[in-house]
C-alpha cells in the first residue's frame, strides 16, 4: 500500500505565490523559495536564510517534521515565536486537569514575547524556554508528600520541572547551551550576577504575570480585572531587574 503524501508537500495542491523570491539579507542577492523550503543557501555569499513565509503549521506537533522540513530546532531558535508555540503545545499536556493554572504561565509567555521585541541583548530561545516549562513539574508534585510546607512544595516544583523541561528540549533538538541556561532559571542555579539580563528578565516576567493574576487581568480583556493601585506599581518596579521592563509596565499590565 502507499504510503499517504502529506498535502502540504503535495505540489498539486500549490498556487503561483508558493514559490517565490526573497533578497538575502546577507548580501542583497535573490534566492528563489518553495514554501516548504524552511531555509536556503544564498548561492552568492554562501549564508543559510530562513524562508520569511515559512509556515510551520503541522511540523509544530507532527512526529516526522524532521523528515518533512528538516532540521526543525534551527528554525525555532531564529523564529522565537515558534519555539514559543510548540513550548506550549508540550507544556499544556502536563496541565490538562488544571488549565487554570496554565493560564499564569501562558500569561507569562505573551509578556515575554512583549518584552523581547526591545530586549536586544537577551537570549529569546533561552527566555522562551524557561518560561513555559518553569511550571511543568507541578502537576508531578501533588501527592509527593510536600503537604502545606511553602518551601517543600517550591523545591518539588523545580526539581521536577527541571527534569520534565531538560526531555522536552532535548526531543525537540534545542542546542545545549539553550537548554542548559534554560534549566538553570527553571531550578535556581542560575548566577545571581545582577548583571545577568537573562535572569533579570525572567524574574520580571514572572513578577507581571503574578501581579496580574492576583489582579484577575490574566486571560482577560483589558477592560477587565482590576488595576493594581499606585502602590503596587511602585513596589513592583522595585523588584523590577530590567529598565525596560519598568518601562513598559504600566502597558503591560
Amino acid at each position: 500500500m502507499l504510503a499517504a503524501k502529506c498535502p502540504g508537500q503535495d505540489r498539486r495542491n500549490w498556487k503561483p505565490e508558493d514559490i517565490f523570491e526573497h533578497e538575502c539579507p546577507h548580501c542583497g542577492s535573490w534566492i528563489e523559495f518553495w514554501k516548504t523550503d524552511a531555509k536556503r543557501t544564498c548561492a552568492a555569499c554562501h549564508e543559510q536564510v530562513i524562508n520569511p513565509k515559512f509556515n510551520l503549521g503541522c511540523a509544530l506537533w507532527c512526529a516526522y517534521a524532521d523528515q518533512c522540513v528538516g532540521d526543525i530546532s534551527s528554525i525555532f531558535m531564529q523564529r522565537p515565536e515558534a519555539l514559543k508555540d510548540r513550548l506550549q503545545i508540550e507544556a499544556r499536556r502536563y496541565f490538562k486537569d488544571d488549565l487554570e493554572r496554565f493560564q499564569l504561565t501562558e500569561e507569562a509567555a505573551r509578556i515575554a514575547s512583549s518584552l523581547l521585541e526591545t530586549e536586544k541583548e537577551a537570549d529569546p530561545p533561552v527566555i522562551i524556554a524557561a518560561t513555559l516549562l518553569h511550571d511543568v513539574g507541578y502537576p508531578l508534585c501533588q501527592g509527593e508528600g510536600t503537604g502545606e510546607q511553602p518551601e517543600e512544595q517550591a523545591r518539588c516544583i523545580r526539581e521536577k520541572s527541571k527534569t520534565v523541561a531538560e526531555e522536552i528540549m532535548k526531543d525537540l533538538t534545542l542546542p545545549q547551551g539553550v537548554r542548559e541556561k534554560a534549566l538553570d532559571l527553571i531550578s535556581g542555579e542560575s548566577s545571581r550576577d545582577a548583571e545577568d539580563l537573562n535572569l533579570q528578565l525572567w524574574q520580571d516576567i514572572l513578577e507581571i504575570a503574578r501581579l496580574k493574576q492576583e489582579k484577575g487581568a490574566v486571560d482577560a480583556k483589558p477592560s477587565e480585572g482590576a488595576k493594581p493601585s499606585e502602590t503596587e506599581l511602585k513596589a513592583l518596579r522595585q523588584k523590577l531587574g530590567s529598565e525596560n521592563a519598568r518601562k513598559r509596565l504600566e502597558q503591560l499590565l
